[in-house]
């Protein structure tokens, strides 16, 4: 089961899910999911992420924490990455640090 939210939706505050969750809109906050994590091409994310799997294809400002991350070529993220698995896409950006490795977090 996964829930999705799509690029109509403007959220102030965190959110949180606790299975799959697929976010397109627009956020002043924190996400969270306890399942996988993406993160649409027409996201705009101001706000720290933490997720056991993460897709990243849109903007995010804030730092990452998961066990698996793939950013895709249309993701441009600002702010530190920390996972034991990265798989980054020739034309991502990443402007900050990335730690990666099982004891990297």
């Amino acid at each position: 089961m996964s829930s999705q939210l799509s690029n109509d939706i403007r959220i102030e505050g965190n959110l949180s899910s606790t299975s799959d969750l697929i976010f397109d809109g627009s956020i002043k906050g924190n996400i969270e999911a306890k399942g996988s994590l993406t993160i649409g091409k027409n996201a705009d994310v101001e706000g720290d992420l933490k997720a056991e799997r993460a897709i990243i294809e849109g903007k995010v400002s804030g730092n990452g924490k998961f066990n698996h991350c793939r950013v895709a070529s249309t993701a441009q993220i600002s702010g530190s990455v920390t996972t034991a698995s990265l798989q980054m896409e020739e034309g991502a950006s990443l402007l900050g640090d990335c730690r990666v490795g099982k004891n990297a977090g």
